[in-house]
């Protein structure tokens, strides 16, 4: 199928000023990752006089994102298990869209179904959620247990920096 000479004119003139977009950000980028790779280096070396008894991983770290992007750095499941230890009880599309919301990165789909199969399945199974009447789930104690648990790890609070 051949495009009409017109309408291949245009195309040619959007994709030319696509690609001179993409040279001018990737131009802006590599002096922005340079200046990155010196705050981890200072971070670190200065991190490493202040707590020099304690190995990097294992210190608190400084939030690098917004709040809003809770969730982009942690599984589903636990993002799900810190989700609803502070929200009454949520349909699985509710939660699956809150998820998204704080940061959780899928190339679902639908991203509704990989939430209903760690919901009834891996977190079902482990009794760490219930569903209820109406549909919605919320925490068992089991849940609300292993939630607790979860947060005093050094990977959970990196990840939810």
């Amino acid at each position: 199928m051949s495009l009409n000479p017109e309408l291949k004119a245009s195309y040619e003139i959007v994709l030319q000023d696509l690609e001179s977009e993409r040279q001018q950000v990737q131009g802006q980028l590599g002096p922005l990752q340079a200046r990155l790779k010196e705050l981890h280096h200072s971070i670190r070396t200065l991190s490493d006089k202040l707590y020099p008894d304690t190995p990097f991983l294992f210190r608190s770290p400084t939030p690098i994102r917004p709040p809003s992007l809770k969730y982009a750095s942690i599984s589903v499941r636990w993002a799900i298990l810190d989700l609803l230890s502070g929200t009454p009880p949520m349909t699985t599309a509710e939660i699956a869209e809150m998820l998204k919301t704080k940061g959780v990165r899928t190339k679902a789909t639908n991203f509704v179904n990989n939430v209903s199969s760690v919901l009834s399945t891996t977190m079902k199974e482990h009794a760490e959620v219930q569903q209820l009447t109406d549909g919605k789930w919320q925490l068992s104690d089991t849940g609300k247990s292993a939630i607790d648990h979860i947060r005093t790890t050094p990977r959970f609070q990196r990840g939810c920096a």
